[in-house]
């Protein structure tokens, strides 16, 4: 069993931050109680992700986290600076060889998995130089059948440079990838849902799409190829609601008419001139989610953290795929939009970084965020 300074921080606005080096901080080798203490809050970790993970297998961690978001090196050979006075040492270096980058993944991928719940996922957050590599990798240690998805989110609002130039070698890279894989592939996430009102509308109800059987007369016509976008039975209904409408109700709009009957009822209409029948189409107030992701953000830069992730994306991760009172861990948690985020969606969470200067940034993110945020337990190892 390994030793860990331990520093317990439960801190208002007002109070200070104790340093790492603060008085208070002990260091004491720790009991298999205190690693079930340790489950039931948030826990934040200055060290090497790998040691980590392995002193949580080592306490009774194996299977217990329900979601983890990783944004590891990218293998850009940038390297990235926190943005702050008279500090020009940068907080991480992004510079690898692949042999040796490949190994590092495969290593913390493979010690992650065995920390994901069986009905837990994770979303490795990558953009094109490593993608690939990491892919075919994932496939192997979490399984083929596991993947769920590739998404593709907007990187942000960065300038594009490429106007000052007459000819380019590449064009300029807007969207990062995030790789979906789940524990098991007989685990079922909640319909994933956002807010998008969009007004109601008519759309043609004939389809290309070749199907016979869904090929029948209405209004007088039945259409020789493609097919309605209904059962038969489904849009003779649809009709009668519209004529009913029509004929009794239309001094007040069919929106009104369909608010006022349940917000259940469906109509077909034809249109004189118009050869297609028609099929209403209500207002939403939210849509389905798919893999693109261009309506949010992945990046911030608010904390002067080069690689700063924003929480619209977070929150859109941690608020869709976990629960309320579920464990989520970020094992390179970097600004700490991840522990920020999980905090404000009443998620426990753990977090670990090697920098100094990212352990700074998230002490104060946290601090920032309130009460809450400000409840965590710090191990240095």
């Amino acid at each position: 069993m390994g030793t860990a300074r331990l520093s317990s921080i439960k801190e208002s606005r007002s109070g200070p931050m104790p340093r790492m080096s603060h008085p208070g901080i002990r260091s004491i080798k720790l009991s298999k109680q205190l690693s079930t203490d340790l489950l039931m809050k948030n826990t934040l970790f200055h060290s090497d992700n790998l040691a980590c993970m392995n002193y949580l297998l080592r306490h009774g961690f194996e299977n217990k986290i329900n979601l983890v978001y990783i944004d590891p090196p990218f293998l850009s050979g940038e390297r990235y600076f926190h943005r702050v006075e008279n500090d020009n040492n940068p907080a991480f270096e992004d510079v690898w060889k692949i042999n040796k980058y490949l190994e590092m993944m495969h290593q913390r991928l493979s010690e992650t998995r065995k920390l994901i719940s069986p009905d837990g996922s994770i979303f490795i957050h990558l953009d094109w130089h490593a993608a690939h590599y990491v892919k075919v990798m994932s496939d192997q240690i979490f399984g083929s059948e596991n993947f769920r998805n590739e998404i593709v989110v907007k990187r942000g609002r960065r300038k594009n440079l490429q106007y000052q130039f007459n000819s380019i070698d590449r064009m300029h890279a807007a969207y990062d990838t995030l790789l979906w894989y789940s524990k098991s592939a007989n685990t079922k996430f909640a319909l994933p849902i956002t807010e998008n009102h969009s007004e109601s509308k008519w759309m043609g109800f004939w389809s290309n799409v070749d199907r016979p059987t869904m090929r029948y007369e209405i209004f007088g016509f039945k259409p020789a190829r493609g097919q309605w976008k209904w059962a038969k039975e489904r849009a003779i209904k649809a009709i009668d609601n519209y004529r009913l409408y029509e004929g009794k109700f239309s001094e007040i709009t069919l929106e009104e008419y369909w608010q006022a009957t349940g917000k259940g009822l469906e109509f077909v209409r034809k249109r004189p001139g118009v050869k297609y029948a028609e099929y209403w189409i209500p207002p939403k107030t939210h849509r389905i989610i798919d893999n693109v992701w261009l309506d949010i953000e992945a990046y911030n830069y608010s904390t002067g953290y080069g690689t700063e992730k924003h929480t619209q994306l977070l929150e859109r991760i941690i608020g869709q795929f976990s629960k309320p009172g579920d464990l989520v861990a970020d094992f390179f948690c970097g600004s700490g939009t991840t522990l920020q985020v999980a905090s404000k969606l009443h998620r426990r969470w753990i977090g670990c970084d090697s920098s100094p200067a990212a352990i700074s940034v998230v002490k104060r993110r946290l601090k920032e965020g309130g009460s809450t945020s400000s409840q965590y337990t710090l191990l240095e190892m």
